[in-house]
């Protein structure tokens, strides 16, 4: 199968190339087996590049941040110094919805993933500003 890029060098360009290559090549298998990948961040010297984190998983599997956010919610349920959070609360911002759907364990400042509701644009968020928008009624 020939493809359309001709990579000559590798660099930040050719990177973005390289993983569409792979994107292209590899979604329609994974679709039609039930399956998704993930492919992690990439590093790079002048004849190659590494790509971490390549996670297959079934298509309907959590993700590692909806993993992380089960967790959370779950410690700050039985944690007496921890604000309660519900997952299930659809927040307002502005004129924007919000919907909690992810924790990243190695984020300090913003270890929470919300979501827009109209365009699922995905943002991170302080602790502080979660337990505004989706702290639990007790």
């Amino acid at each position: 199968m020939k493809t359309k890029y001709n990579i000559t060098q590798i660099n930040p360009e050719t990177i973005k190339q390289i993983r569409q290559i792979i994107k292209d090549s590899l979604s329609d298998i994974m679709e039609d087996n039930n399956l998704r990948f993930e492919l992690g961040n990439g590093s790079y010297d002048s004849d190659s590049v590494k790509f971490n984190g390549f996670i297959i998983s079934l298509s309907d599997a959590k993700t590692e941040e909806e993993k992380a956010l089960e967790s959370e919610l779950d410690f700050r349920q039985t944690s007496p110094y921890a604000f309660n959070l519900d997952a299930s609360i659809i927040a307002t911002e502005g004129s924007r919805k919000f919907k909690l759907v992810g924790f990243k364990k190695r984020a300090r400042k913003k270890p929470f993933v919300i979501q827009d509701i109209k365009t699922n644009d995905k943002f991170v968020c302080s602790e502080s500003m979660a337990v505004r928008l989706f702290r639990a009624n007790s």
